[in-house]
């Protein structure tokens, strides 16, 4: 059974060479840039173990790619969710029997279904930590897993199961996809816009303790929003979501203090957030979009308050699209507290 991994980032060429040094038939939709320097050069993978490296089948359309690789048995969409549109073109055009996406934030199953009906979209979600060195080489900073759901409960998933596991990933499977991708997004919205907005690392950020105490509030409205949905947060392979969640209700936050200081900056594995990542490359679209933007949508359609969510959306919002100054709030911890409801 073929499969055709959709995007070079860092979570795309992990996913593809590990498939590959796993000895499953796969191949990479990447950018030209990355085909060029992937079709010359073996794909690096570092891990704090060692390093190995593959040769991977890579092309820059669906038209590009040989057999066995057109109408392949599973696409897997590691693109941002700002690029879901134009890549549900791709996958019309690619023809897979089925697309799992491991992207991260809220809404990409949707969109996915819109365009390809349910019975063919399978959600996901990877806990590993990845950074691209270059087009090349990615270093595993902090090992994870993968979570499979079904959108169709009638979905067979025990060969991508198996699939997955062939690569060397630990995987989990979850009978309700909501549940996975929120406990997901909750973990990728911990410290991240906060980070963005003032330009400083996770560890400053909940070394301040109000800035700290906003994170948790953002994080007590997500909640809120997911018991409204009537959805549980549930642990991730690697990452124990769902017990942080329960813990977050209860302790005071004198308490989770210091077990959200290991959690979150422990589980990026010194990586920077994705959020300000993009902010200081000069992206003017942002994955916040799918993470705050998503949880204060949901919140107003479904009648609960999310102040923090939506107040810390429409700031890095309009730091992202030029509306606002980066520099009015860059190392200014003060400012944005002052936005804060």
């Amino acid at each position: 059974m073929a499969v055709v991994v959709v995007g070079g980032g860092a979570i795309g060429l992990q996913v593809a060479g590990r498939l590959a040094l796993g000895g499953v038939t796969s191949a990479l939709l990447a950018r030209p840039s990355s085909v060029d320097a992937l079709a010359t050069h073996p794909l690096q993978i570092s891990t704090p173990t060692g390093t190995q490296q593959v040769q991977l089948t890579v092309a820059a359309s669906p038209a590009d790619l040989r057999e066995p690789f057109r109408h392949p048995a599973l696409a897997v969409l590691c693109v941002k969710g700002y690029d879901t549109p134009s890549a549900i073109t791709t996958l019309q055009a690619l023809e897979p029997r089925l697309v799992l996406t491991l992207q991260n934030g809220i809404g990409n199953e949707e969109q996915l279904v819109a365009a390809f009906g349910p019975t063919r979209v399978i959600a996901g979600a990877i806990t590993t930590s990845v950074e691209v060195r270059d087009p090349t080489a990615v270093v595993i900073t902090k090992g994870g897993g993968v979570g499979l759901a079904p959108l169709d409960p009638a979905t067979d998933l025990g060969p991508w199961l198996a699939t997955f596991t062939q690569a060397g990933f630990p995987v989990q499977r979850y009978a309700d996809y909501r549940a996975m991708k929120w406990s997901k997004a909750l973990l990728n919205m911990l410290g991240n816009a906060q980070a963005a907005i003032l330009d400083l690392s996770v560890a400053q950020i909940y070394a301040h303790p109000r800035l700290l105490a906003l994170d948790l509030r953002a994080a007590r409205e997500t909640l809120a929003v997911m018991a409204r949905m009537g959805v549980r947060p549930v642990n991730l392979p690697g990452y124990p979501a769902g017990t942080l969640a329960l813990l977050a209700r209860y302790l005071p936050t004198v308490a989770l203090n210091p077990l959200l200081r290991q959690l979150v900056g422990g589980g990026r594995g010194g990586k920077e957030p994705s959020l300000l990542r993009d902010l200081r490359a000069g992206r003017t679209r942002s994955e916040g979009a799918y993470l705050y933007g998503a949880v204060a949508a949901e919140a107003a359609a479904r009648g609960v308050p999310a102040p923090v969510n939506t107040a810390l959306w429409r700031i890095l919002g309009g730091i992202v699209c030029g509306e606002s100054a980066w520099a009015t709030y860059r190392g200014q911890p003060e400012r944005l507290l002052a936005e804060m409801p």
